[in-house]
This record gives structure tokens, sequence and C-alpha cells, in this order.
């Protein structure tokens, strides 16, 4: 049986909207590494709250927005 890969909405937005392909530009991105950026994005590892801050410093996104986006998965 095949499992469903799951995406966070965060992360499918930040690809989206900075054109950024791989987790290895987004990790640049943000300031972090390739590992913490896949393990978050595919949920096999909670949100830090230190890479909240960095998206939020990065983005025009609110704390608020940016918690709403990972509890949603595309």
């Amino acid at each position: 049986m095949r499992t469903v890969a799951r995406e966070l909405k965060l992360f499918k937005y930040l690809m989206d909207e900075y054109n950024l392909r791989t987790d290895v530009v987004v990790a640049e991105f943000i300031g972090c590494s390739k590992t913490v950026i896949s393990m978050t994005r595919c949920d096999h590892r909670a949100l830090s709250p230190r890479l909240v801050l960095s998206i939020y410093d990065k983005t025009p996104l609110s704390i608020e927005e940016i918690r709403v986006m990972t509890k949603e998965y595309v």
C-alpha cells in the first residue's frame, strides 16, 4: 500500500511565491539546513519557533498567518 505524501501549505506558498524550486534553495532563503526543511515540509518534524521567526523575518506573513498555514496541507 502506498502512503500519500502530505506537504505543509506554508512551504508550498514559499516555493511558489519566491520561486524556490528545491529544499536547498528554501533552506538558504530561510537560513537553516536542508534536512530541517525537508523533514518539516513533509510533516516528519514540527515547525520550530526559530523557523517560524526566520520565515516571519523573510516574508510579509504575520506569525498568525504562518501558524494557520502550518496546520493546512496541500
